[in-house]
């Protein structure tokens, strides 16, 4: 997998800072607020992935995090997943190209899953999905071969989605092979957290796969904000997450890898089994 140059990344990433750990905006917003929010500046920020990758390479690095979690999945469960008429994949929160879900086909493609792959999409942003769905977004021609473009892209384009909160999703119980949710949960209101959660537990089968990846900041407003002070859209309400406390909210489930959660990177990943 063909990543930045470590010359180019250790430009655009900022050492960690150890301050004291704040939560931002959560005692003053509302959970419509932080909706809205996202709504605004995920709807519209048409290049994130490029963001991702030129500015806040540790959200790269968390989903490249979560695929090795994937794949070790795979690899333990390809048998039966080869065997398997359609592989059901839901995104929870893809932002504009559904990088997590990119990256997710881009494994399966290594084993020869990818054409049995059906792409489920879920966000607030009714732009976030429609821009995905186009192929109107910026293409991680560095993490992903180019040459998968277009069959990606095709399976973004046949998508289903459901634009919405994830707090009530439509699906029924033990629907997906394999749930995303990357970087959404420090989007959400403190109370709307373990709603979510237990909904794509809910959805996610017995024995799927659900990859999980967020950021960790201990001075949110020096180690983030400032990097964005002069972004056009503006920054949708945070609240961030601790691993200890996040993979507490996912009843039934069994993490089985781990990446970052001693909180000492600003991100981090798990993947986990449904029990």
């Amino acid at each position: 997998m063909a990543l930045l140059p470590a010359s180019l990344r250790a430009h655009f990433s900022t050492p960690m800072v150890k301050r004291k750990h704040r939560k931002v905006g959560s005692e003053t917003a509302s959970p419509e607020q932080y909706k809205n929010s996202s709504i605004i500046r995920f709807g519209r920020l048409k290049s994130y992935i490029e963001e991702k990758l030129l500015v806040d390479y540790f959200a790269i690095q968390g989903n490249l995090k979560m695929i090795e979690g994937l794949e070790q999945y795979v690899e333990k469960n390809l048998d039966d997943l080869r065997a398997q008429p359609k592989i059901k994949i839901l995104d929870v929160g893809p932002a504009i190209g559904a990088l997590s879900t990119i990256l997710v086909l881009q494994a399966l493609e290594k084993h020869g899953l990818l054409e049995k792959t059906q792409v489920f999409l879920n966000d607030v942003s009714a732009n976030v999905v429609d821009l995905t769905q186009q192929g109107d977004y910026t293409f991680p021609g560095s993490l992903v071969p180019p040459s998968l473009k277009g069959r990606i892209n095709k399976k973004l384009r046949e998508a289903k989605s459901y634009i919405g909160t994830a707090e009530e999703l439509p699906w029924r119980e033990n629907e997906f092979d394999v749930s995303l949710a990357c970087f959404l949960f420090h989007h959400l209101h403190d109370s709307v957290k373990p709603v979510v959660a237990n909904e794509i537990v809910r959805v996610t089968k017995r024995g799927g796969f659900l990859g999980v990846a967020e950021e960790w900041f201990h001075d949110y407003e020096n180690d983030y904000a400032e990097k964005h002070q002069d972004d056009k859209i503006s920054l949708a309400y945070e609240s961030i997450i601790s691993y200890r406390k996040l993979s507490k909210m996912l009843p039934e489930t069994e993490v089985f890898y781990r990446y970052g959660t001693g909180q000492k990177e600003n991100s981090y990943a798990f993947c986990a089994v449904k029990k």
